[in-house]
């Protein structure tokens, strides 16, 4: 399945990207192969919507859903969004060191129904109770961006995203 162009089509249509995109301009939408536990069926492979953006070069918001592509394009939810917002702290080395690069972040999980919410209040992170620093932007940010974007090599992983994508 071609899911450039599946995501290039669902973000004009599928309700959680145009609300991602109205909230977050500058957002990258993408969909990867992963795995859900749906009890009590058990672990079954899924496709999985991943938006996520940047905000004040120290946060990475992602909107992470299970997803059913029909044969037409048109993508279906299969569970509820899951937001997170990470938190960039420091980023140690450089990708031309022998020890590479480690970041320390701190991860937000919200709770059913939060997303709702940021949607309702247009993009409030106040309304969830989660204060963001908006005047410290963390050295070579780019470097965690781009190095944390969700690709399929970790299909098989049955850790959420974004956590496997920050392996």
């Amino acid at each position: 399945m071609n899911y450039d162009a599946v995501v290039a089509s669902a973000v004009g249509r599928f309700p959680r990207a145009l609300e991602f995109q109205r909230l977050f301009p500058n957002a990258e939408h993408t969909i990867v192969d992963a795995q859900r536990d749906f009890h009590p069926e058990g672990w079954k492979p899924v496709s999985e919507w991943i938006s996520r953006s940047h905000l004040h070069d120290r946060y990475v918001v992602w909107l992470v859903v299970a997803v059913e592509i029909e044969a037409d394009g048109n993508v279906l939810e299969l569970e509820e969004p899951q937001l997170y917002v990470v938190e960039i702290e420091d980023v140690h080395g450089c990708g031309d060191d022998e020890d590479g690069q480690s970041w320390e972040i701190g991860c937000s999980e919200f709770e059913e129904g939060d997303w709702q919410r940021l949607v309702e209040c247009g993009g409030d992170f106040a309304a969830l109770e989660c204060d963001m620093t908006t005047d410290a932007p963390v050295d070579r940010f780019a470097t965690f961006w781009h190095d944390t974007r969700p690709c399929q090599r970790f299909a098989a992983s049955t850790m959420k995203a974004p956590l496997r994508f920050m392996m």
